[in-house]
């Protein structure tokens, strides 16, 4: 199953750039291009309650709501592309690359 999770940012709350970080490395997600800002795939309730959970976590505090919609099976469901894109690494021996 697909669940798709929408964020309410408002004036007060941290913003999406501020929150990208926390949840790639909370929640191991990563915004994504299209009608909606998340997406999870699971198969049990177990897996499900676990990812919320890890949501839930890496908003919490930032003064941002959240909405899930989870689809049985979404026949136009393609790939997500996160953005931002994670940022390539630095290597200290090779300045620039």
């Amino acid at each position: 199953m697909h669940s798709y999770v929408d964020l309410y940012f408002t004036p007060d709350s941290s913003s999406p750039l501020q929150l990208s970080e926390r949840l790639r490395s909370v929640a191991g997600l990563s915004f994504i291009i299209g009608p909606h800002d998340l997406v999870f795939d699971w198969d049990s309730e177990h897996e499900f309650q676990e990812r919320i959970a890890k949501i839930h976590e890496a908003l919490q505090g930032s003064g941002v709501f959240y909405r899930v919609e989870t689809v049985h099976e979404d026949p136009e469901f393609v790939p997500p592309m996160p953005w931002p894109p994670p940022m390539p690494r630095r290597d200290p021996e090779h300045p620039g690359f």
